[in-house]
């Protein structure tokens, strides 16, 4: 049945998918999920999705203008492509530190990989997100509340709801729950800007990709660099919000934006710098080593 699906046009099979309440497509999503990637938003994400699959594609020989994006897709070209589901687990941008689930058991027969980044650039990166890019998204039925905001950075570092006090909670549920997971591999960002080649080779293993080889890895390394994903930006690649600026002429628009590490720095005053550091040394988990 699945494969005399998959056969079907695009639009009949979207057709198909609305008429399946949410409920049944999120719980049968969920079954077939193999390995989950998992993060707060604006950790880097969309980087990591797309170096593995441009690994992907290129090592089991896939059409070249499979959207890498997609990961999930891929399996229906290749049954040795692990089901990988990517998505902001519980959406935590949306919600105050006290309303984030304190549970991760929904994935103790899964295997999860956490990208993390540090608290301080995510804050920021937040801020640009919600204020120049959450617009181009439009309202989501699905949710009450919306990913915008139109105030001051200020402002938005002590919101209750998606503000720094969230970030710090949401990492710190993790590091309390990380033995659940049937697998867990922790990622960071810095350290794939570090070592891109190296983190890809980790996070390929953990996938069960270890046939992939080195010189796989480091194309896919390059086809995913700062440059070359926000020239594809630039030029509409991907024909999905997710990789498309919201003002073309507004570079704090990209979803590309600068990708610096520390660059918080740039942004927040020296106060502000010191209260965050004071918060990440007295209340953030010490696995991540983001220390003051």
């Amino acid at each position: 049945m699945r494969k005399f699906y998959n056969k079907l046009p695009a639009t009949l099979r979207s057709e198909i998918r609305s008429l399946v309440p949410g409920s049944a497509r999120r719980w049968y999503a969920h079954y077939h999920t193999e390995v989950y990637l998992l993060s707060y938003p604006k950790c880097g994400r969309t980087w990591l999705r797309l170096m593995i699959g441009r690994a992907i594609v290129r090592h089991f020989q896939m059409p070249d203008d499979i959207d890498h994006l997609f990961l999930a897709g891929n399996r229906r070209l290749h049954p040795d492509v692990p089901r990988i589901r990517v998505f902001h687990d519980d959406r935590p941008m949306l919600k105050t530190p006290e309303e984030l689930e304190t549970s991760k058991q929904q994935y103790r027969d899964k295997k999860v990989i956490l990208l993390v980044r540090d608290p301080r650039d995510v804050i920021v990166s937040s801020y640009f997100e919600m204020k120049k890019r959450g617009r181009i998204f439009g309202d989501n039925p699905y949710e009450t509340r919306q990913a915008q905001f139109d105030g001051s950075l200020s402002e938005f570092i002590v919101l209750r709801q998606g503000g720094f006090d969230t970030i710090l909670e949401f990492y710190n549920i993790w590091a309390a729950n990380r033995d659940v997971p049937a697998g867990f591999l922790l990622v960071r960002y810095e350290d794939m800007r570090a070592d891109a080649q190296h983190e890809l080779r980790r996070v390929l293993d953990f996938l069960g990709l270890e046939q992939i080889d080195a010189a796989t890895i480091q194309e896919a390394v390059e086809y995913a660099s700062f440059d070359n994903m926000r020239k594809m930006e630039e030029q509409g690649k991907f024909q999905t919000g997710m990789l498309t600026p919201a003002d073309k002429s507004d570079q704090s628009s990209y979803k590309t934006r600068r990708g610096k590490i520390g660059g918080y720095h740039d942004y927040l005053s020296q106060t502000e710098v010191d209260n965050l550091n004071q918060k990440i040394a007295h209340r953030l988990s010490d696995i991540y080593g983001y220390g003051a």
